[in-house]
């Protein structure tokens, strides 16, 4: 009697290890993720750009405002203003976004109706998102600062 559970037992272990297996999931993507939040909108708070051949600091744009939407489908929309003379100065953008680590890489089509890509790195940190995007000739940036709405 002993011997027909033991067996019994062993049966229904073996039989049900191939259903087991089956249900187990399959192994995690080892592509980084970033959490929910980073596609959002923003508020611009800061505008400044680096200008080496004119100064080794960025210079501050003043009366910076508007927002920009970073969508889970990899795309954009910015509605930049900030203060110039005679009034208000927009640019208005939008295309796609990739991003990988701490770069991102922005594609859209300029004014002109030519393809452009702007590159650079950005940072996220308690709401507040940097990025600094390279300019030209090489060595200038843009450098703006958000925050998450």
């Amino acid at each position: 009697m002993m011997y027909r559970f033991f067996w019994l037992l062993l049966a229904g272990l073996l039989l049900s290890a191939p259903a087991a297996t089956a249900q187990r999931k399959a192994p995690a993507t080892t592509t980084p993720k970033l959490a929910p939040s980073f596609f959002s909108t923003y508020s611009y708070l800061t505008y400044a750009i680096l200008d080496k051949a004119t100064s080794p600091t960025p210079m501050a744009a003043k009366g910076v405002g508007g927002t920009l939407t970073l969508r889970p489908d990899g795309t954009y929309q910015k509605a930049l203003t900030m203060a110039g003379k005679g009034g208000t100065l927009r640019f208005d953008q939008a295309g796609r976004f990739t991003f990988s680590a701490d770069r991102i890489t922005f594609s859209y089509t300029d004014k002109k109706g030519q393809p452009r890509t702007d590159e650079g790195t950005f940072r996220l940190a308690n709401g507040l998102l940097t990025l600094t995007i390279q300019g030209y000739p090489a060595g200038n940036q843009s450098i703006y600062t958000l925050r998450a709405e």
